[in-house]
């Protein structure tokens, strides 16, 4: 009796790298790196709570999550307990390590501490 053939693989995606003008020009903002250390620790936070954590009216912060999206260092997904809301994420592109300071994330050719 002959074994069955192995199904066959699919080779995983290369890693996604951001371009460094894009990520330079994203942390050229002080209230865009604090809403990235912020969602360092992985846990998805509405815009409604990252305005309040980064002292920002409610339009002011979603202009920056929007340009962070736009540069691919966030995400947003449905939140599960609002239908209406979107929860945001650092994007899995970007390892972020605790310290015994804070938050590192390396883009690779930059490294941001927090």
């Amino acid at each position: 009796m002959s074994t069955p053939a192995a199904p066959p693989t699919i080779p995983a995606p290369p890693p996604q790298v951001i371009p460094a003008d894009t990520v330079y020009a994203a942390l050229g903002d002080p209230t865009r790196r604090r809403l990235l250390q912020i969602l360092a620790d992985g846990q998805g936070r509405t815009a409604t709570v990252l305005a309040g954590n980064v002292g920002k009216r409610l339009d002011a912060t979603l202009k920056h999550l929007v340009a962070l999206r736009g540069a691919g260092l966030v995400i947003t997904a449905e939140n599960p307990q609002d239908g209406r809301r979107f929860l945001y994420h650092l994007a899995p592109a970007i390892p972020a390590t605790k310290t015994a300071t804070g938050w590192e994330m390396d883009f690779g050719y930059c490294l941001v501490r927090g």
